[in-house]
C-alpha cells in the first residue's frame, strides 16, 4: 500500500490527476489525512463533490439561456462561462458547466486569503485581534484591496499564503495566490475555478473549515453582490457571498439559504464566472462599464433561475415573482 508521502509525490509529479482519483487514493492510504479539516461528514463526501458531471433540467436550461445570449450578441464569442450549483441539503450537484476551468479569480481569491488567515489563527501563528478582524471585514464586505494586501503580508506574502492552501487544502486544484492586488485592482494572476469555490462554500456551511462560524458571519455582512442584490429573490433569503470583478472577468459565488413554509432551511451553493481574457489587454479596455454591467445582469438572471428551480423542488410550485411572473431564464422552467 502506498504511503501518504508517496501519494503526495505522485500528485505533485502528475498534475493530470483528478480530484476523484486523488480522494480515492487518500482513502486507500488510510484516510483523508492531507485534508483533515475537509473530512467527509454524514450523507456527503468530498468524492461526491468532486464529480464534474450532472444531468439536470436546470443545467440544460442554463446552457440554452447562455446559447441564446451568444446568438443575440449579448455575450461575445470570446466570453467563457463556468457555473456550479450544489444542493447542499441533498448533497447533489445540479449544475456543472466548465467548472474545472482555471479562471482569473479577481476578488473571489479573498475567500482563500480569509481561509489561510483562519488556518494560521487555528495553528496559533496569528492572533485574532481587533486589527485582523477589521481587515477581514473590510476585505470581504467592502472588497478593500489594501486590507487584502495587509492580510497577505501577515501571512508572509503571496507564496506563503499559496503554500498554506496547497499543503492543507489540496482539493482546491485551480486556486493560486501568486500576487498582491495591484494598484488600481487589475489583478489577473491569481486564479480559481467555480469547482474550487463550490467546495469552499459547501465545506464552510458544514463547518468543516477553521472558524467556519466566523467566516460565515463575515460573508453575511451587508454588501453588494450579483446573486441576490437587484434580483427578484425575496428579502428573507440569507446570503453568504463574495463577488469578483476585473475588466475581463465578472464573478459571484456563495451560499443562499431558502426557507419553506415550516421554516426549514434549504441551503445551496452557487458560483457563476464569466471571463474574457482578451479584455485583460490594455488595448481592449474600452467600454469597460458596459461590458461589466451586462455580465453582472446575466449572473443575476442565472441566480434567479436557480432560485426558482430549487424553490419548485422544495415548495412544489413555481416562484411567482412580480417581475417575471414565474418565468425565469427566458421562459418557464
Amino acid at each position: 500500500m502506498q504511503t501518504l508521502s508517496q501519494l503526495s509525490e505522485i500528485i505533485e509529479s502528475d498534475n493530470r490527476i483528478n480530484r476523484r482519483n486523488f480522494l480515492k487514493s487518500l482513502v486507500l492510504a488510510g484516510g483523508l489525512a492531507l485534508v483533515p479539516s475537509l473530512e467527509a461528514r454524514a450523507g456527503e463526501t468530498l468524492e461526491e463533490q468532486s464529480r464534474s458531471s450532472t444531468d439536470s433540467a436546470l443545467e440544460a436550461r442554463i446552457n440554452s439561456y447562455i446559447k441564446s445570449k451568444r446568438s443575440s450578441g449579448y455575450l461575445g464569442a470570446t466570453d467563457e462561462t463556468s457555473i456550479t450549483v450544489y444542493d447542499i441539503e441533498n448533497s447533489r450537484k445540479i449544475v456543472s458547466i466548465n467548472e474545472d476551468a482555471r479562471r482569473m479569480a479577481a476578488s473571489t481569491i479573498k475567500n482563500f486569503v480569509m481561509l489561510a488567515i483562519f488556518d494560521q489563527i487555528t495553528s496559533g501563528r496569528i492572533n485574532y485581534n481587533r486589527r485582523v478582524k477589521n481587515l477581514l471585514e473590510a476585505m470581504i464586505r467592502h472588497s478593500n484591496n489594501s486590507a487584502t494586501n495587509s492580510l497577505i503580508n501577515i501571512l508572509g506574502g503571496p507564496t506563503n499564503a499559496n503554500n498554506i492552501i496547497k499543503s492543507k487544502y489540496s482539493v482546491f486544484n485551480e486556486t493560486r495566490i501568486v500576487e498582491y492586488i495591484p494598484r488600481g485592482g487589475r489583478t489577473y494572476k491569481n486564479t480559481t475555478s467555480s469547482h474550487d469555490l463550490n467546495i469552499f462554500y459547501n465545506q464552510l456551511w458544514r463547518n468543516n473549515l477553521p472558524y467556519s462560524s466566523e467566516m460565515k458571519r463575515i460573508l453575511s455582512l451587508p454588501k453588494t453582490d450579483r446573486l441576490f442584490d437587484r434580483t427578484c429573490i425575496p428579502r428573507g433569503v440569507s446570503q453568504y457571498t463574495k463577488s469578483g470583478t476585473v475588466y475581463g472577468l465578472v464573478a459571484d459565488s456563495g451560499i443562499l439559504v431558502t426557507r419553506d413554509v415550516q421554516g426549514r432551511q434549504h441551503p445551496y451553493a452557487i458560483t457563476v464566472i464569466i471571463e474574457d481574457k482578451t479584455k485583460s489587454y490594455s488595448k481592449n479596455r474600452s467600454r469597460a462599464g458596459t461590458w461589466t454591467r451586462r455580465r453582472a445582469e446575466l449572473i443575476r438572471d442565472i441566480s434567479e433561475g436557480v432560485y426558482d428551480f430549487l424553490y419548485r423542488s422544495h415548495i412544489g410550485k413555481p416562484y411567482m415573482c412580480r417581475q417575471h411572473n414565474g418565468r425565469h431564464l427566458g421562459g418557464s422552467q
